[in-house]
């Protein structure tokens, strides 16, 4: 089981799916390029990330869950500093088959408020919902949020991107340490989506980030994405998922087993109805 745990769709049938502010896209982020994409590449399913062009309105994304069952999971956004939010998560999971909502650490002002006294009335309904959470941002900013992450060990929360950590620096590693920093948290995943840097593909100057992720956090708390449909302007899709495959040669079998897939397929709800 292959598990591409990071991407975004998104509609060119703007009157259908309006983008927020009449923003529209030339990125081609159909449901439908995924689906050949993910054929191509023998990935059988995929976490769908909300993508910031509809905000809060995740209409698009539960129509593609309900499209095609079993196939997807997929993770929302609510504004979360209004009143109901716990409300409006619950009806995400409980309704249209989200598996939890997305944490963007640079919005709305200082990152500190996603870990304030008020958030955690969200947090205790994702631990009765059995929902996670997803965060984006710099990883400098991961201090901020450590005090939630600890309040709450059974809520899953996953770092996008690395960590938001720089793949390329000198020890001691400065970008990376407030990454590594939570691999003390059995609750904390993190994943592991290949970009370019200075070489290239197969990016293995990056792949030494990627063994400091593995030795703190093990395989079974890493997961692969592609960041599609960002993915196509610089590694492609097939070519991500390769560079787990095929050619970081300390990564064994079973350790691609949780990585590719095994991992996700215990956080996220993929539906069948």
């Amino acid at each position: 089981m292959i598990v591409d745990t990071h991407l975004h769709v998104w509609s060119s049938d703007y009157e259908t799916y309006p983008m927020a502010d009449g923003r529209t896209s030339s990125e081609d982020g159909s449901v439908e390029f995924l689906n050949t994409k993910m054929a191509e590449a023998g990935v059988d399913k995929a976490v769908i990330v909300q993508p910031i062009h509809y905000v809060f309105d995740n209409t698009y994304v539960s129509d593609v869950l309900k499209r095609f069952p079993g196939k997807f999971a997929a993770i929302g956004l609510v504004n979360q500093f209004e009143p109901g939010a716990a409300d409006r998560l619950e009806a995400l999971v409980t309704e249209h088959g989200f598996s939890g909502l997305r944490i963007h650490l640079t919005r709305p002002d200082h990152p500190s408020m996603w870990a304030g006294p008020d958030q955690d009335a969200i947090w205790e309904r994702a631990a009765k919902l059995g929902a996670s959470f997803i965060s984006h941002g710099p990883s400098v900013h991961y201090p901020d949020i450590e005090p939630i992450i600890a309040r709450h060990p059974d809520v899953p929360i996953a770092l996008d991107h690395n960590g938001g950590a720089p793949r390329i620096e000198d020890p001691p590693y400065p970008g990376m340490t407030p990454v590594l920093d939570l691999a003390k948290y059995p609750n904390v995943y993190v994943k592991l989506i290949p970009h370019k840097e200075e070489e290239p593909f197969p990016y293995k100057d990056s792949h030494d980030a990627f063994k400091r992720l593995y030795d703190a956090f093990g395989p079974q708390r890493l997961m692969w994405g592609t960041n599609f449909p960002g993915v196509e302007r610089e590694t492609k899709y097939a070519p991500a998922l390769e560079v787990f495959q095929e050619h970081i040669d300390w990564l064994t079998g079973e350790d691609k087993r949780w990585l590719l897939g095994e991992t996700a397929m215990g956080i996220y709800n993929f539906n069948e109805a």
